[in-house]
């Protein structure tokens, strides 16, 4: 199964200027804004959130490189959500490098979609190994210039 993340990431679902510090604020932001964008119920917030940081229990998901890939399988999303979330002075994630992460990105999938959810978080890690795409994301002035980043990057990913 080919993964088209423009299929998943639109302009909604980018945050830019992120000014929280924390592993838990940045997440809790994040879901506050998937909220206002309607693509999870706000009754819904609590539960995933305390999902999302028991997963951080078991290690943080900052991959290193000022990346961080949260993610949860939870029944009350019935559509797979990514939110790229993008902070130019760093939030401590609890990396494993020590560094400050700088790109954030939330991904919600349904608990019958394990496949899905593992190609993506796989295809997402890829996405943001490369520096250079990277540091265009932190250096983008609007959502627009994000999303033109996350095109070309899937285009080489082809």
């Amino acid at each position: 199964m080919e993964i088209n993340i423009l299929d998943y990431i639109k302009e909604e679902n980018i945050m830019l200027n992120l000014k929280v510090k924390g592993k838990k604020k940045v997440i809790s932001l994040l879901l506050d804004h998937l909220v206002e964008i309607k693509k999870i119920k706000r009754s819904d917030k609590k539960a995933i959130l305390k999902t999302l940081l028991q997963r951080e229990e078991m290690g943080s998901t900052a991959i290193g490189g000022g990346i961080a890939l949260p993610h949860a399988r939870v029944d009350c999303v019935k559509n797979m959500v990514v939110c790229v979330g993008i902070s130019k002075e760093g939030v401590n994630f609890d990396s494993l490098d020590g560094d400050l992460v700088n790109i954030v990105t939330l991904l919600l999938s349904n608990q019958k979609e394990t496949g899905l959810h593992l190609k993506m978080l796989a295809y997402l890690a890829r996405m943001l190994r490369d520096k250079y795409f990277v540091r265009q994301l932190k250096s983008a002035s609007d959502k627009k210039e994000v999303l033109s980043a996350i095109k070309k990057q899937a285009s080489l990913l082809r």
